[in-house]
């Protein structure tokens, strides 16, 4: 019989080793990068304004101890104040970042909810060290958002009307439950364990009754961009029904502007919505007054592109783009509709002559479309102008004039054009649709996906940031622009290494 050392340490000596955790930062990994330039390339001074204890009181957990830990637990994937707290405790690495610090889950969880406006300083710290070694070009950039659910429940959420429906149904419940036990009392059939049960059911069901009620009775309805009620949260009223790619969430969009050169994020914000164009003007903004904090010069012969997908897409986004002095690149969400099955390009708007002596339209075929009726969708007032039924079923060119078979059944009144100030002449989502017809701006766009997808993808699936831990959209903004300077840091990586002579 084959024989084995033991493996029992159960009754063997104990283990004295001599650490040194400075050694356990190796030169050229992230966590040395992170120990050298935090509280020296990225200035800190800014939290010291939080601290009240330089008379009296207990001495502060450094902040570059926590931000040390936070970007080091993130980048591993730890993405709740409890998994940074054990990660603290239980890693060597960690434990060398914070000076062997104990430091508890709710210190770390006062400090990213507690310092909204000192954490966009920092972002912008780590975006000068980023330009600093050369990484950002300031020339082309790309936007885009991801879905995340948060520290909310789905099924807390609803209109007035439907939050009011879900407290009769919770309280019918709770009778039910009630009378069910009693029976079940009377019937002498109740022990230990179903006792415990009937309690703690009893007490779900008393604590979702006295949330939505309570809720209910300091209620401001949420109105939608068409001024209809919208579904509020009782959980976290900030956040918003949300459409992703798994179905409806209950969660925050994390919208990052993105710099071609080195995919380094240049603005991030955190919204409530479930609609991202409205946001995208706010986002240029802040993402101007970033570049100029961290020193970043642009070509004053040359617009930097802005290039962004079909939720993009709006006349004030453009015109926001315009004012910033960006080449906009926003794709229309109806742009494919314009070529058909067959690859013959359709008829547009342009292709019908306005007279406005006589206020008609002209159709390619020589029709006319009169006037009709005033609409209103979404909130824009618009015309209808429409062509008469005999004219279009005898047109030859009316598959041209159409976008679909389905639309090409369904008309029994001839064809119609909606008119807006959206797409009259002369109109910026008009001229943006001009320039898609060209190379040029095809070749930007096909190379937005290369800008800003693989940040999301870091993000989401190599830090593991899968649901936001926090409540509120400032809480909420703070942990996502933490994880957007981890994204940073990353990407300075090579770049310090080459500084530092490490490679």
């Amino acid at each position: 019989m084959a024989k084995y050392r033991s493996t029992d340490v159960g009754s063997g000596q104990g283990l004295f080793l001599s650490v040194n955790l400075q050694e356990q930062l190796l030169p050229g990994t992230f966590e040395h990068m992170l120990n050298e330039i935090i509280g020296t390339k990225i200035n800190l001074n800014a939290f010291d304004g939080k601290y009240k204890n330089d008379l009296t009181g207990a001495s502060a957990v450094p902040p570059s101890a926590l931000l040390k830990l936070i970007f080091y637990g993130y980048f591993k994937g730890s993405n709740s104040s409890r998994k940074l707290y054990e990660l603290n405790n239980n890693n060597i690495i960690a434990k060398a970042l914070t000076g062997d610090m104990h430091i508890h889950w709710t210190v770390i969880a006062d400090f990213i909810s507690g310092n909204k406006e000192t954490i966009k300083e920092t972002f912008s710290q780590v975006l000068l060290y980023c330009n600093e070694l050369g990484l950002i070009g300031g020339e082309n950039f790309a936007v885009d958002g991801l879905r995340l659910p948060s520290n909310a429940s789905l099924e807390m959420s609803g209109t007035e009307k439907q939050l009011g429906k879900r407290l009769e149904v919770y309280r019918r419940m709770a009778s039910k439950h009630i009378e069910r036990h009693a029976r079940r009392d009377a019937q002498g059939i109740n022990d230990e364990g179903s006792e415990k049960r009937f309690e703690n059911r009893q007490k779900q069901l008393a604590l979702r009754i006295e949330k939505i009620h309570q809720f209910l009775e300091t209620m401001e309805k949420k109105e939608g961009r068409n001024g209809a009620e919208i579904q509020s949260n009782v959980t976290d009223n900030e956040s918003a029904m949300i459409h992703s790619s798994k179905g409806y969430i209950q969660g925050y969009v994390g919208i990052a502007i993105a710099d071609q050169k080195s995919q380094i994020i240049t603005s991030a914000q955190a919204f409530g919505s479930a609609n991202e164009t409205e946001h995208l003007p706010e986002m240029l903004d802040r993402n101007a007054e970033n570049l100029e904090e961290a020193g970043v010069k642009r070509d004053a012969g040359k617009k930097p592109t802005m290039s962004g997908d079909a939720n993009y897409f709006s006349d004030e986004n453009l015109r926001s783009c315009e004012e910033h002095g960006i080449d906009a690149v926003l794709a229309d969400s109806q742009g494919k509709r314009r070529i058909g099955s067959d690859g013959e390009s359709r008829y547009e708007l342009d292709d019908f002559n306005y007279h406005e002596a006589e206020d008609y339209y002209e159709c390619p075929a020589g029709k006319r479309l009169t006037y009709r009726r005033d609409t209103k969708q979404m909130g824009v007032q618009g015309k209808v102008y429409q062509a008469s039924l005999t004219d279009c079923k005898r047109c030859p060119e009316f598959s041209k004039c159409s976008w679909s078979r389905k639309e090409q059944s369904e008309q029994v009144q001839g064809k119609a054009l909606r008119i807006t100030e959206k797409n009259k002449q002369g109109n910026v989502c008009r001229q943006m649709r001009k320039k898609f017809e060209t190379v040029e701006y095809q070749d930007i766009y096909a190379y937005r996906i290369q800008i800003v997808e693989p940040v999301f993808a870091n993000i989401r699936y190599c830090k593991r940031l899968n649901r936001f831990t926090l409540r509120g959209k400032d809480k909420v903004n703070s942990q996502w622009l933490l994880y957007c300077m981890v994204h940073n840091l990353s990407k300075c990586l090579k770049a310090h290494k080459m500084r530092e002579g490490y490679e």
